[in-house]
């Protein structure tokens, strides 16, 4: 046991207080990684914990740099697919190199074997913490928030890269009023950054759903332009002080962004100028084709709505919430302060003379933990469903026992949790029970939200010694999220905060996969199935989607 300084990270036999800067040391009994070295640095204190993982502030002992400390969880770390893609986040910023998006400055192993990032320390807040205190966000200050994450999202696209994941949470707001993209943890790769086979397929079922393009809605391929309809989505948001879609579950959100229009801007706030909401409107616009084609064609027509804005809108905000003026709501009274947005950021209120300092923290896992949700795909209404007969029984389940592999937490290479085996090919309906079992010794209650299978075989099952398909489970309870996800090896549990509080539940699915598949009439290598969130299964392969109920 030891107690460390939370700013400079030394480490002292028995508690008391820094006697270089004088604050209250932490006991490291509950986080042993206080006061150890990670790299060049000595982590100081915890920002942000999801389900994916921890942030920590680290300090270079010598000179007193910052940085933020990004840790896989045990849990996470046991999946190949997940630290592929947490070690191709790191790539992807690399390749990218722009002053807009956070730095990774190394990535290596801890010496129990789990993944960790050293990122840029940043000061500040979310845009989402901004946009609270506003609603809406003075029009020049907007614009100039816009027109710096398109710069970036410009260089990112040039290299390839699709965020997948823009929203409010993902653009940091810091101290000086500079803007930093956060969280490339789900974003569309180019091969050679990817790693791995299928490390960005996947991606194709995560995301924000406020802010997910329609094309992303309905489990469809996406390219650059689903970025622009999420950065439609926001600047509407900055511009109104609110959503342009809104529902109270999971399944009328994501057909809103399919199927309904946008209300218009200038009804919601009238001083906006005719030209900004025509700029608004066309990049949320449901067809990929219809929109701006590129960022910088956005940032063109962002610009040119300059002119037609007060100039006294033009000021610069800064994510340190003391800094901000208090905004007036109405007949002159002033916002109330707001609950956090994501883990590590703690609501300060604005007539505080002098904050806490406030850095990445938990807001690094916005798309890759405690706001990362596999969310079902939907199509439209018109979609034809179809009916087919009996269920299948055939069992084909390989297990092979004494496997090593634990979903309780323990490090790896401890003995396998109870009825836990390796899973080289499976059924996802017939391991239901079992992943529901896994779930519940997590979160008791859980209950089946979304179940969602990726290149599965003809017969519906997942090969994993052939493909780099995965089964994810996802069940809730009492406003959390667990998911359960297999790829070949024992099964990883993860317990997450629920970032929307709106994923319904749906009963155990009656229907053999295989079945399914031939009832949509679609093939393909790709083909993602999802079950939920209504009593339906969703099939895709291509462009090309199918509803399917589950009436067997």
């Amino acid at each position: 046991m030891a107690f460390v300084c939370p700013e400079c990270a030394r480490a002292f036999p028995a508690p008391g207080f820094c006697t270089e800067d004088g604050g209250a040391l932490n006991d490291n009994a509950f986080c042993p990684l206080l006061g150890s070295s990670v790299g060049s640095y000595r982590v100081a204190t915890l920002i942000g914990q999801g389900g994916m993982g921890e942030v920590y502030r680290g300090v270079h002992p010598e000179i007193g740099s910052r940085v933020a400390i990004k840790v896989l969880s045990t849990d996470a770390a046991r999946a190949p697919s997940v630290v592929e893609r947490f070690f191709a986040e790191a790539r992807a910023v690399n390749v990218v190199r722009h002053e807009g998006i956070v730095s990774v400055l190394d990535l290596s192993r801890l010496s129990d074997g789990r993944p960790y990032i050293v990122m840029e320390y940043l000061e500040g807040a979310p845009l989402s913490r901004v946009l609270e205190l506003y609603r809406p966000v003075p029009m020049g200050a907007m614009l100039q928030i816009l027109l710096n994450v398109l710069d970036a999202l410009s260089a990112a696209h040039a290299q390839g890269i699709t965020h997948r994941d823009m929203k409010p949470d993902n653009i940091f707001v810091t101290s000086t009023g500079r803007t930093k993209v956060l969280d490339f943890g789900i974003a569309k790769l180019r091969p050679d950054i990817a790693g791995v086979s299928g490390a960005t397929k996947t991606g194709a079922l995560l995301g924000t759903p406020y802010y997910m393009s329609p094309e992303q809605a309905r489990g469809q391929a996406v390219d650059h332009r689903s970025d622009i309809y999420s950065l439609g989505v926001i600047a509407f948001e900055g511009f109104t002080g609110r959503r342009p879609f809104d529902a109270e579950n999971l399944f009328d959100l994501l057909r809103q962004h399919i199927e309904v229009p946008p209300p218009s801007l200038r009804e919601l706030r009238p001083e906006i100028p005719p030209a900004l909401e025509t700029v608004v409107l066309r990049a949320l616009e449901k067809d990929p084709a219809n929109r701006h084609q590129t960022v910088d064609l956005l940032a063109d027509a962002l610009r040119k709505t300059a002119p037609f804005l007060a100039p006294a809108s033009f000021v610069t905000l800064t994510g340190v919430p003391s800094s901000l003026p208090r905004p007036v709501l109405a007949a002159g009274a002033h916002a109330a302060p707001t609950a956090p947005t994501a883990p590590g950021y703690a609501a300060t209120l604005p007539e505080q003379t002098a904050p806490p300092k406030r850095g990445l923290g938990g807001l690094a896992w916005a798309g890759l933990g405690a706001v990362l949700l596999v969310v079902a795909m939907v199509v439209s209404a018109a979609v034809a469903l179809v009916v087919f007969g009996d269920r299948d029984t055939v069992t084909i389940v390989e297990t092979r026992p004494g496997a090593v592999g634990s979903t309780s937490g323990a490090p790896p290479g401890a003995p396998p949790a109870k009825g836990v085996t390796s899973l080289k090919r499976v059924d996802a309906v017939q391991f239901y029970p079992k992943a529901l079992e896994l779930a519940r010794q997590k979160l008791p209650g859980a209950e089946l939200s979304t179940l969602s299978i990726d290149e599965p075989e003809a017969d519906g099952s997942v090969d994993f010694k052939k493909s780099g398909g995965t089964i994810s489970y996802s069940f809730v309870a009492k406003g959390e999220l667990v998911s359960v996800t297999l790829d070949g090896e024992a099964p990883v549990v993860a317990k997450l905060p629920m970032a929307v509080n709106m994923m319904g539940t749906v009963r155990a699915p009656r229907c053999n996969v295989g079945k399914v598949l031939k009832a949509s009439g679609l093939s393909g290598p790709d083909m993602v199935v999802v079950y939920g969130p209504v009593t339906s299964w969703t099939v895709t392969s291509d462009d090309d989607a199918k509803m399917v109920p589950d009436d067997c």
